[in-house]
């Protein structure tokens, strides 16, 4: 194999307010500003952010991802404030999402709206402390509600704090629009300044309805609001048990039929409400303190123990985290005297995230599993934590492995974009990446037999890890090589690196076929094959996982184009089961050539490749082809 080392520079940071700069710069003029009159000091304003919040991802009418193979993606949007009273829309595009069109992160602002502040708010020159803290000069909290689909447009409701008020516009999202509703309501009786969270539960209600808990000093105010106007449905509230520090942590737990809110101010204190149930559109503290706050106490005795500090501790909640599937809650916390000025050197100071679990595992309780996009590492936490519990940490049988596998597969491929195989790109529509791309996910690793494979990889390492997976990862690996064929061949001579990887394919398909044949490992053949890169001794393929030269140097195979990978930081492995591929970054450097890499790091201009077969399987395989786990390295 050829290699070309060229180090080419990447921007892997976006700067969000470059984006602001070069859209405000365009249309300063256009709206007025309640902050400042002349140019420079409106541009500083308007490019300085002040809070910001993501958008949810775009939800789809179909689960549409199978352990982390994902067919469709959402465009990554957020919304930032800035210090002249607007809100932004910036859509950002990153190497991933352009599949590697670009080299650089870049945003761009679809749109935005103006806030109005109250007449009394505003002083063309404040004099005063009183008349600077009272002038509205920018939104303190922004809060994006789960995406409701109606008809051709995604609607969702964004709120944001203001000083006096909260308030609401609804926005609506097609294609690579952004729209902004006419009215912007205020919730009345609400002041967040000084207080917080906003915390959206990510339940839709008759695929109409949101929820939402805003924290103010004194109370909790739970509003149910239509996602079609962004007006309020319904509204209860609960009080504080008038603690004094800002409320610092919330999330929402839909784990029982009754949906709960768990909470915590910045001191947490034994006699403060930490859940609350709602249901029926009211609010009732729950007697007991959930699991996440009895931890905090346990590790609040053991640091006042091991630093003799006779009970003189408090601990502070930074905050709270559901799990993607909802059954396990992450608190982060720290721990601090309350006797003595606090000391030690940095490297001695830690943050604590104490996981706790919200559905309780016994030997009796079956594995739930909900019906919903998730990937393979979520799912793994939750199967380790029902082994822990229901199994007592033994390995599972190859019965207990079928039947989750089965209950894994019937789930999601019943409700997944793997059924629409009729929808598969014909090969010759393939002219672009994108619809090349979706056509190796939809015919290869979304077919029904590698998806059941994928989940008996991926149950066996949790459940049985010790118990071999090379029949299942074989038959992956023949499917994959098989499957290459159909490509056009123009592809496969796109480039040299992708030729070298079809002949390896060829390869793979002779020595599996030679191997079922003979009911045991066959001569491998002698061509196509790699060339060490140390001794020039070929390097025959006459095994999946571990290629080894005719002199006896040993190397990994990647597991995706099955090419040995003959050097250090060339290469990305799985984070679950650990196979080793080539990185994108290699695969590109060989796709480009020495030459134009050279090029194109002293330039940093665009890249500009023909579609070929490496670029579009390291593109459609993002995720690990085998289990789902996602790259490290």
């Amino acid at each position: 194999m050829m290699i070309n080392y060229v180090r080419c520079r990447l921007t892997q940071v976006n700067i969000i307010n470059d984006a602001l700069v070069e859209y405000f710069s365009g249309n300063l003029s256009d709206t007025e500003s309640s902050l400042a009159h002349e140019t420079l000091e409106k541009m500083r304003l308007r490019a300085r952010i002040r809070s910001f919040a993501w958008a949810p991802p775009l939800p789809s009418l179909e689960p549409s991802a199978i352990i982390g193979t994902q067919t469709t993606w959402g465009q990554p949007i957020v919304a930032v404030a800035n210090d002249d009273n607007h809100i932004a829309f910036v859509a950002t595009d990153s190497p991933t999402t352009t599949l590697g069109a670009e080299d650089e992160w870049s945003g761009e602002v679809l749109n935005h709206f103006s806030i109005t502040p109250d007449s009394e708010n505003v002083f063309a020159e404040p004099d005063t402390f009183d008349e600077i803290m009272q002038q509205q000069r920018h939104i303190s909290q922004i809060a994006w509600s789960p995406w409701t689909v109606q008809g051709d447009w995604y609607h969702s409701v964004l709120v944001y704090a203001t000083n006096e008020d909260v308030r609401a516009r609804v926005v609506t999202y097609s294609g690579e629009t952004i729209g902004i509703g006419n009215d912007e309501l205020i919730y009345p009786d609400i002041k967040l300044r000084y207080a917080g969270p906003m915390k959206w539960s990510s339940k839709v209600e008759d695929g109409k309805n949101v929820t939402l808990a805003l924290f103010t000093l004194s109370i909790l105010v739970v509003l149910k609001i239509s996602a079609s106007d962004a007006t309020i449905l319904a509204r209860t509230e609960h009080d504080l048990d008038g603690r004094w520090d800002e409320m610092s942590a919330a999330a929402w737990d839909h784990t029982a039929a009754d949906t709960s809110i768990h909470f915590s101010s910045l001191q947490a204190k034994r006699n403060h409400t930490s859940q609350l149930k709602h249901s029926n559109d009211s609010l009732n503290a729950i007697p007991s303190h959930p699991h996440w706050r009895e931890q905090l106490w346990d590790a609040q005795a053991l640091f006042s123990a091991q630093h003799e500090l006779q009970g003189y501790v408090r601990t502070k909640v930074w905050g709270l985290s559901a799990s993607p599937l909802g059954d396990f809650i992450a608190a982060c916390s720290t721990i601090h005297p309350t006797d003595m000025i606090e000391y030690g050197p940095p490297n001695e100071r830690r943050a604590t995230i104490a996981i706790s679990g919200l559905r309780h595992y016994d030997k009796d309780t079956k594995l739930e599993i909900p019906v919903q996009n998730f990937s393979a590492e979520g799912f793994v936490f939750t199967l380790r934590k029902w082994v822990e519990s229901a199994r007592d940490g033994s390995e599972a049988t190859q019965s207990i492995i079928g039947e989750v596998t089965n209950q894994l597969f019937d789930i999601h491929w019943k409700s997944s974009a793997a059924q629409n195989l009729d929808e598969v790109t014909s090969l010759s529509s393939m002219v672009d990446l994108r619809s090349l791309t979706m056509h190796i996910k939809l015919s290869f690793l979304l077919k029904p037999q590698n998806i059941k494979d994928r989940l008996h990889i991926l149950v066996s390492q949790v459940l049985a890890p010790s118990q071999p997976t090379v029949l299942p990862r074989t038959l992956i690996a023949y499917r994959l090589a098989n499957s290459i064929s159909s490509l056009p061949p123009a592809l496969t001579r796109a480039t040299p690196f992708s030729s070298e990887i079809a002949a390896h394919y060829r390869s793979v398909v002779n020595l599996i076929n030679a191997a079922m044949a003979e009911g045991d490992v066959a001569p491998a053949p002698t061509e196509p094959c790699d060339t060490c890169d140390f001794c020039s001794a070929d390097i025959p393929l006459e095994d999946l996982e571990t290629a080894t030269c005719q002199n006896g140097h040993e190397f990994s195979r990647c597991g995706l184009s099955f090419l040995a990978i003959q050097r250090p930081r060339i290469s990305k492995a799985c984070a679950l089961c650990k196979t080793p591929y080539l990185s994108d970054e290699f695969v590109w450097v060989q796709e480009e050539g020495r030459e134009k890499s050279i090029e194109r790091a002293d330039s940093e201009e665009g890249r500009t490749q023909p579609v070929s077969l490496a670029r579009a399987l390291f593109a459609a395989c993002d995720v690990c082809i085998y289990c789902g786990g996602k790259f490290t390295g």
